[in-house]
């Protein structure tokens, strides 16, 4: 997140008090991407291998609801709109 959003203020006092959980990513900066890509390119790294199933749109809903009890091995992509 950039500019007046960079640092966002977290209620930690309602955190605690609802005993809430907080979920994210710190990801990748962004500056290191060109590397990544130049390691795609070159065959060192094969995001294609994440892929678990190719869905159409019309299958996204029924994927989205089976979430909660997946059990297979990599993510699903819609490849068919």
């Amino acid at each position: 997140m950039l500019g007046e959003h960079a640092r966002p203020q977290v209620p930690m006092d309602k955190v605690i008090a609802f005993e809430l959980e907080i979920l994210g990513s710190h990801g990748m900066q962004a500056y290191r991407y060109p590397a990544m890509m130049e390691m795609i390119r070159h065959g060192k790294l094969k995001p294609e291998l994440l892929v678990g199933k190719k869905i159409s749109l019309d299958e996204a809903p029924a994927a989205l609801m089976a979430m909660g009890g997946f059990e297979g091995i990599g993510i699903g992509v819609v490849t068919k709109f």
